[in-house]
């Protein structure tokens, strides 16, 4: 993504990453923004040369930002999870044909970014209304939609828990179902790859359900381990 200036061309000089409020960009730069295409993320990656381009150069991206625990405090970086235009970075692979790195990444940012729970630290940036806040508890439970519930048909897509058990309580007055509860198997600091899933007792192969299998209630199982089995969640 570069700035484009009102009579046609690029913005010169131009670099990928910068200082707060670089020129053409609110609160980022283009190596975020870059990624910023919830509506399209199949026509993101072929403009990347296809899927392996894609995912090689985006996970080349998480491990430059992991060195400054996905915060860039007072320069932006690659990666900023102090920020909303960073909150569904890490689950765009998901979405591109490696949902074992959004394993990865989604696990190291609630790590790296939302771990210090003490009331000293809490994580790294600004509280704006709730959001930065719920993307942890979101990473937490291990459910996220990068397209922020705004599909014809909305999606979650899946990570590893960090809990054992999650009950989520349905509102009678809007949905159908009672609770949605989330069992996570093997779970441990270690473990955080999926290797294998069930909705409903159901063997799931994919890494997302619809939002509708959530409100009618249900269960969703994981069964956790410690290298990522890239078999799983390639379903469509």
């Amino acid at each position: 993504m570069r700035p484009r200036m009102k009579d046609g061309s690029w913005l010169t000089p131009f670099e990928r990453v910068g200082p707060k409020s670089t020129k053409g960009f609110c609160e980022a730069n283009a190596a975020i923004y870059t990624h910023f295409v919830p509506q399209d993320v199949p026509g993101l990656v072929s403009l990347f040369g296809g899927p392996e381009k894609y995912v090689a150069a985006f996970d080349e991206q998480f491990q430059r930002a992991a060195k400054s625990n996905f915060f860039s405090e007072p320069v932006y970086q690659w990666v900023d999870y102090g920020n909303q235009p960073s909150t569904a970075m890490a689950h765009m692979f998901n979405l591109a044909g490696a949902p074992w790195l959004s394993q990865k990444w989604v696990r190291a940012v609630k790590q790296q970014t939302f771990g210090d729970i003490t009331p000293y630290g809490g994580y790294l940036g600004d509280e704006d209304q709730g959001q930065m806040g719920s993307v942890s508890a979101l990473m937490a439970i291990g459910l996220f939609d990068v397209q922020g519930g705004a599909a014809v048909k909305p999606t979650y897509q899946i990570t590893a828990p960090v809990f054992d058990r999650v009950t989520i309580h349905l509102n009678p007055d809007y949905f159908p179902g009672r609770e949605f509860t989330i069992v996570t198997r093997n779970n441990s600091p270690e473990n955080i790859y999926i290797q294998r899933a069930w909705l409903n007792g159901k063997p799931l192969e994919r890494c997302w359900f619809e939002h509708a299998d959530l409100v009618c209630g249900g269960k969703l199982e994981i069964e956790l381990g410690p290298q990522p089995n890239r078999a799983w969640g390639l379903g469509k």
